[in-house]
């Protein structure tokens, strides 16, 4: 296979032919992500360069386990797909080339466009819609956040990063787990925010993929508030932020969590009263209210499923084609390589 040097923004590309008019789209720490048009399908397109390829293992696995999940979720139409994969060994690069999507749902609420009740209805049926399909194949993904949407001009929404994704079977039996730790510092403390109470005092222990249903609750509350709810600025004082709105847990809560000094910061902080979602978003945003009433509870097992939130009231009489629910259509996502000591040749 032969691949073509281009100096695209500074930044050399090393792309396979049928990639034109490539265009630097976005920099960050995982690399540089340029559009392009593939000339054999006239498709528009975006190229992720990852950058060294194998820098570290730790790394290599976060990009393995991105690419496993999106190969076998890109199908979906709520799920970013890769349309191709190829390696420059000689300069250590690898690149994914992905569907080209306009912006992200974490810039548009920060931009002064107007989000109307449509509008965000529309945009969580879908995130509902892919979080239904990622869970219905045994996968958490664990870093669901408005900056991990991807939207396109006509509000078609996909989910991307699955870089700390997990099975569900691997998450129920605990353990270290070193992977929420890869990212730079400034995504971390970003993915604190949508991150479930369980996850930031028991990080070792247990959990299910009602992590991401509070993510997506979190997700809700900033479409209607135009801002994180809970931007905490440190592990403390994340927890204090989330408490501070849905209250103090219960006694009989407290005594399952394991964690002894997490038990302890619990009884710390008995007293708070639960906060009403309408005095903070007000009643007009009733029915959404009620999803983030099923959402953001401290006991996980009690929050909604993304198949039960079909139930709420939010959901319903909505004019887009129904949510298919179905059994799993795909293999399970191969994670073996979590537990193998891989070289980063391997």
């Amino acid at each position: 296979m032969g691949l073509i040097g281009l100096n695209v923004g500074g930044s050399v590309f090393a792309v396979k032919s049928q990639y034109k008019g490539l265009k630097v789209i976005g920099r960050g720490s995982y690399g540089v992500v340029a559009s392009c048009t593939d000339a054999t399908s006239s498709k528009r397109l975006a190229i992720k360069r990852i950058k060294p390829m194998s820098a570290h293992c730790i790394d290599s696995k976060h990009v393995l386990r991105e690419i496993r999940c999106m190969r076998l979720l890109g199908a979906h139409t709520n799920i970013v797909s890769i349309h191709d994969l190829f390696c420059d060994v000689h300069h250590d690069e690898l690149y994914i080339v992905m569907d080209l999507m306009d912006s992200d749902l974490h810039r548009i609420i920060q931009s002064p466009q107007t989000l109307t009740d449509a509008h965000n209805r529309y945009f969580m049926y879908q995130l509902v819609r892919g979080v239904i399909y990622i869970h219905a194949q045994g996968i958490i993904h664990r870093d669901l956040k408005p900056g991990n949407l991807l939207v396109t001009r006509n509000c078609e929404l996909r989910i991307t990063d699955f870089g700390l994704a997990r099975q569900q079977s691997a998450a129920l039996k605990g353990g270290k787990d070193d992977s929420f730790d890869i990212c730079p510092m400034t995504q971390h403390v970003v993915t604190r925010w949508y991150r479930p109470p369980e996850l930031m005092l028991t990080p070792d222990g247990r959990y299910t993929n009602a992590v991401d249903m509070w993510s997506v609750g979190c997700i809700l509350a900033e479409l209607l508030g135009r801002s994180p709810l809970f931007p905490g600025k440190n592990f403390v004082h994340q927890l204090q932020l989330i408490f501070d709105v849905i209250g103090s847990p219960r006694a009989e809560e407290i005594e399952r969590v394991k964690n002894k000094q997490a038990r302890k910061f619990l009884d710390s902080i008995q007293g708070k009263l639960k906060v009403s979602f309408g005095n903070i978003f007000g009643s007009a945003g009733l029915p959404a209210n009620t999803v983030l009433e099923g959402l953001l509870l401290f006991n996980a097992s009690k929050r909604a499923t993304a198949v039960g939130l079909l139930d709420y009231s939010y959901f319903r009489n909505l004019s887009y084609a129904k949510i298919p629910i179905a059994d799993p259509l795909a293999p399970p996502c191969d994670f073996s390589f979590e537990r193998e000591s891989l070289s980063l040749t391997e």
